[in-house]
């Protein structure tokens, strides 16, 4: 149980990433992707992609507030 806090901590990263992609997608807001493209045909293809910056700097607190939770919640015996 000593590793728990630390899994807590990476499925809190990427439990936030998918949530705000989905909400992202599903919603059509493009700040909430966290990677996104779209195609462009002018004169030949153009492939622009982008990434956010709020997901990933949400997805750290949630990581972190999870790994502090998993420490208080397991702690070392």
């Amino acid at each position: 149980m000593q590793y728990m806090p630390y899994y807590l901590s990476f499925l809190g990263f990427f439990l936030t990433l998918v949530f705000t992609m989905l909400i992202g997608k599903i919603f059509n807001i493009d700040w909430l992707i966290f990677y996104y493209y779209s195609e462009t045909p002018s004169e030949g293809f153009i492939f622009e992609t982008g990434i956010s910056w709020l997901p990933l700097i949400l997805a750290v607190f949630v990581s972190y507030l999870s790994w502090k939770w998993g420490k208080r919640k397991f702690p070392k015996h």
